[in-house]
């Protein structure tokens, strides 16, 4: 009986379409990294070409939207402690394990960045190893706000906050265009800044989806939204991806495809790859800039061929790592009393909301290990997904 009433609310039935939009989201970062990476460190552009930041874009967005739409599923029914608790353990181990690894595989076990390991936003001038940080400061960021929201007995009006806050994203980009190119904002911006729109627009696809409103040739339609990335300042362009991706990720909800059976061996890979796209995503990054700065005696064609499949491979043993690791800490946040939930997630609020005021107001002195020209690439035309590459030297000239 105890147990019984432990144990947390039922889990939702798993959905493949969206386990696919995971390895599909994932893969187009990858995408995107290896051939921009290939680009900046080698000089042969024939893959950005392709692979360019519409890739990047539109593989956040749909992490986000997926994110929205998993959040507006779980809130209503989960307390706002285990709530919290469980995105804790979910955000956090794995982050710290790949993190660890690569400090290690640096060999400077002395070169950490405090601020940027809270995952907490503070600002820029801070060092982001794995060069993906930045989405975790909103995926972070995103979770204390609805755990805020639940605590005030707001967890069942979930489309009333997305449509206010879709109204404030827009505001925020019109009126503050110059900072949407900000991957690091402090928390005073944070809210305002248009890539949120996907997790707003996230949060709508349940009620959306109840109305029938995502058919088939909404895929269509989110291809073609895409096609207009590029024509707008950057700001623009992340609205473009989070249209497109909430348009994915809710025909990905809504579709069934009835008696039609996939090919068992493809569909289960990427059941897999959906299951470690977390792990994918944290770790593709320093592989494929170490592997550029390395640039091995290869054509570059096939070097850019390694640094897609070399991440795709490396993060087999983390996927399965973070998923075991997942299921313990989810189990036992599940069995502990409620106390110890109350604990565990008001401390976390509390410490990131302080930490996030200071560095808002104060801030948090720049790290000395940051150059002062630091490498960040700069959004071209269509705009790139940018990331936080302090690992990066200088590009050379070429």
């Amino acid at each position: 009986m105890m147990a019984a009433r432990s144990a947390g609310p039922p889990r939702p039935a798993r959905n493949r379409n969206l386990q696919w939009l995971r390895a599909f989201a994932a893969i187009c970062v990858l995408l995107y990294h290896a051939s921009v990476y290939l680009d900046r460190f080698v000089g042969d552009d024939r893959f950005v070409r392709v692979f360019d930041g519409r890739f990047g874009l539109l593989g956040v967005a749909i992490f986000f939207a997926l994110s929205g739409y998993l959040m507006a599923e779980i809130l209503p029914r989960t307390d706002p402690w285990r709530f919290l608790a469980h995105r804790i353990v979910r955000i956090y181990p794995i982050f710290f394990i790949v993190l660890g690894s690569l400090i290690v595989a640096r060999g400077k076990l002395h070169e950490y960045d405090f601020w940027a390991m809270t995952l907490v936003p503070v600002g820029e001038g801070r060092i982001y190893y794995l060069g993906v940080e930045w989405t975790l400061l909103f995926e972070t960021t995103f979770y204390v706000f609805l755990f805020l929201c639940s605590l005030i007995g707001l967890k069942r009006r979930v489309e009333a906050i997305a449509l206010i806050w879709l109204a404030i994203i827009a505001f925020g980009t019109w009126w503050l265009p110059a900072q949407q190119i900000v991957l690091t904002p402090t928390i005073d911006l944070l809210p305002m800044m248009a890539v949120n729109s996907a997790f707003a627009g996230g949060l709508l696809i349940p009620w959306l989806a109840r109305r029938g409103l995502f058919q088939p040739a909404v895929g269509a339609l989110a291809m073609g939204v895409m096609m207009l990335s590029g024509a707008f300042s950057i700001g623009g362009d992340r609205w473009v991806a989070s249209v497109a991706a909430v348009l994915l990720v809710g025909l990905a909800v809504s579709w069934d495809r009835g008696d039609r059976r996939p090919d068992e061996r493809l569909a289960s890979l990427a059941d897999r790859y959906g299951d470690w796209s977390y792990a994918l995503y944290l770790c593709h990054a320093p592989l494929i800039i170490a592997l550029m700065i390395l640039h091995p005696p290869i054509p570059s064609p096939l070097l850019w061929v390694v640094g897609v499949v070399g991440p795709l491979a490396i993060a087999i043993p983390y996927g399965l790592l973070d998923l075991k690791l997942y299921a313990i800490l989810r189990r036992t946040i599940d069995a502990w009393p409620g106390a110890a939930r109350v604990v565990l997630a008001s401390s976390y609020a509390i410490a990131f909301m302080a930490l996030a005021a200071v560095a808002a107001t104060v801030g948090t002195g720049r790290n000395p290990r940051v150059p002062e020209a630091q490498p960040v690439l700069v959004p071209e035309v269509p705009p790139t997904e940018t990331t936080v590459p302090t690992l990066m030297p200088a590009a050379p000239t070429r």
